[in-house]
């Protein structure tokens, strides 16, 4: 998940000098961005020390060689998901931050770019 910092690196408002004002606009677009993706993908980051289920590929190693495959819970993102999330998130952040308004005027409507409908499309949980 992003943090506030790669949040403002990525937003390009962490350079020198750059008034701490929007601090908290940029930590609660962050969170409603975290809030949209568990809402729409209905997935979910792994909490620190969540049981994660691994294969041991060569057990004549010492320590034996393990590769991760998943977590128990499959609604937690995997490794590789989480990275697909994370620019998710980028993508939807930079979105919110740029189009803050709720009122769109005459017809210059600005939707969430399609890059980032795909990457969910990645990641959403199937549903019926």
């Amino acid at each position: 998940m992003l943090t506030l910092a790669e949040a403002k690196t990525y937003l390009r408002l962490s350079a020198p000098g750059i008034d701490l004002v929007e601090d908290d606009e940029v930590q609660a677009l962050l969170l409603a961005a975290v809030g949209m993706f568990k809402v729409e993908s209905k997935r979910r980051w792994p909490v620190t020390g969540e049981p994660a289920l691994v294969e041991v590929t060569d057990p004549t190693t010492v320590p034996p060689t393990t590769k991760f495959l998943g977590y128990v819970d499959p609604a937690v993102l995997s490794e590789d998901e989480q990275q697909v999330a994370g620019q998710w998130l980028r993508f939807t952040l930079g979105h919110l931050y740029e189009n803050r308004q709720t009122v769109a005027v005459g017809l210059n409507v600005t939707e969430v770019p399609a890059t980032a409908k795909a990457l969910m499309n990645m990641v959403r949980e199937p549903t019926i």
